[in-house]
């Protein structure tokens, strides 16, 4: 079993368990009944404090394009020749901006994404250091 970090803590939640979801973490203020990602230390509404909560793992495809370049601490196209990215709402209110994984043709507005762990880098001893993706949910 491979053992998988965030790359940079306080953004996001790998379980040890690797059925387990990964979860972005962000902020809620009570005050303005708004969320946000990455984590607030204040409401930039109200000024107000915020909580640390967990955001949803499942989200929509709000909007996408493919980039033509080598992904983060790569020299090397991906298989097809670039990666996409998207803009991903989640239930909460957040808009998520992220790599997602897939072809061109995969790419649909609205369709449902699920947060995975992103392996940037590994450690001699096997340790994945993870950003985040979004994954096309499988439709059956």
């Amino acid at each position: 079993m491979t053992n998988q970090i965030p790359l940079e803590e306080g953004y996001m939640i790998i379980p040890e368990d690797p059925e387990g979801p990964c979860r972005l973490i962000g902020s809620y203020s009570k005050a303005a009944d708004k969320t946000y990602f990455p984590v607030r230390k204040r409401c930039p509404i109200t000024e107000k404090e915020v909580e640390t909560v967990e955001l949803s793992t499942e989200g929509e495809l709000y909007s996408w394009s493919f980039v033509f370049m080598p992904k983060m601490g790569s020299q090397k196209l991906a298989a097809g020749g670039g990666f996409g990215v998207g803009q991903i709402d989640l239930p909460e209110g957040v808009r998520i901006q992220s790599v997602i994984d897939g072809e061109q043709k995969d790419f649909k507005i609205g369709m449902k994404m699920r947060l995975a762990p992103n392996p940037l880098v590994t450690d001699e001893d096997g340790t994945e250091y993870c950003g985040f993706k979004f994954v096309p949910v499988k439709e059956d």
